[in-house]
């Protein structure tokens, strides 16, 4: 399921490296096209950690095989959809150092992100061995 949020905000604004003009003009745009990606990253970020929280809050007898095949790929999407926006801001900002003082670069949200998908995908894998272990009934309540 796509990120509606940020499709909305969809990057409608490409990384203007090519722009001509002049160079003032040329770096409020780039700014503001940093400023547009490093929102969406934020939404997407915060979409990933609700699904996250709403699987875990998830009671345990509703969670079957097939309900954490499909938590896993919301979760997988989301955050393929923030990874390559991350490549895309940093292909097209590292080259010059001041754009690395953008609050982007200096939070670590990545890092952030990733650490949070990681300890998800061990929890529903944990969650699917358990369940491959009782033969793919939850527990009883």
């Amino acid at each position: 399921m796509p990120n509606i949020v940020a499709l909305k905000l969809s990057a409608s604004y490409p990384i203007m490296e090519g722009h001509q003009g002049h160079k003032g003009h040329k770096e409020e745009g780039n700014i503001l096209v940093l400023d547009q990606l490093a929102l969406q990253q934020q939404i997407s970020a915060n979409f990933i950690f609700h699904a996250i929280s709403n699987y875990k809050k998830t009671p345990s007898e509703r969670k079957t095989l097939d309900f954490i095949a499909k938590k896993w790929l919301h979760i997988q999407l989301l955050w393929r959809e923030f990874r390559l926006r991350d490549k895309q801001i940093r292909r097209g900002y590292h080259k010059d150092a001041h754009w690395l003082e953008h609050g982007y670069f200096q939070q670590e949200l990545f890092e952030l992100v990733h650490e949070k998908f990681s300890a998800a995908r061990g929890c529903l894998s944990r969650d699917k061995r358990n369940l491959l272990l009782t033969g793919g009934q939850p527990p009883l309540p």
